[in-house]
């Protein structure tokens, strides 16, 4: 198991996720972009898309990320992380939370401060139709392997 800060760093580190939803009758996963910062996973969801049914449905969803690579001795091994976190999804709806997310994204991705300043002034107009969400983390567990070889015989 990898350990909190070690599962954050990774988190941190990644810029892609599986959001899944449950609306207690069926699931759904959708791969999504995103960032982490304290404890908090931010994203965006489009305006449509069976996505919304499931979240109107249940707000308690699993979000996962995995990183894969060949091992020190090459295609014989590989090494892998993931990470599992479970939360709410929660719009961002108020203006101050809006350009806070809006800020920390755009460091997070490398970009100038500024670079998402049309995207936040459209969505300041309607803030409540907002496509920026949060999933605050109730639990954030990591794994992760290196060196892994698998084996197979014949029986």
């Amino acid at each position: 198991d990898l350990t909190k800060e070690e599962t954050v760093d990774f988190l941190k580190s990644q810029q892609v996720g599986t959001l899944s939803l449950n609306d207690r009758e069926s699931s759904y996963a959708v791969p999504l972009a995103y960032f982490f910062n304290e404890d908090t996973i931010f994203l965006t969801l489009g305006p449509e898309g069976r996505k919304h049914n499931y979240v109107k449905a249940n707000q308690s969803v699993c979000f996962s990320v995995f990183e894969v690579k060949p091992g020190v001795s090459g295609a014989t091994s590989m090494c892998w992380k993931s990470a599992i976190c479970d939360g709410k999804l929660e719009r961002i709806t108020t203006p101050d939370e809006l350009t806070r997310t809006v800020r920390l994204g755009e460091k997070a991705m490398g970009m100038p401060e500024g670079t998402w300043q049309k995207l936040l002034e459209i969505t300041l107009k309607n803030p409540s139709s907002s496509n920026f969400w949060k999933i605050k983390t109730t639990s954030i567990g990591g794994r992760g392997v290196e060196g892994f070889k698998e084996e197979f015989k014949e029986g």
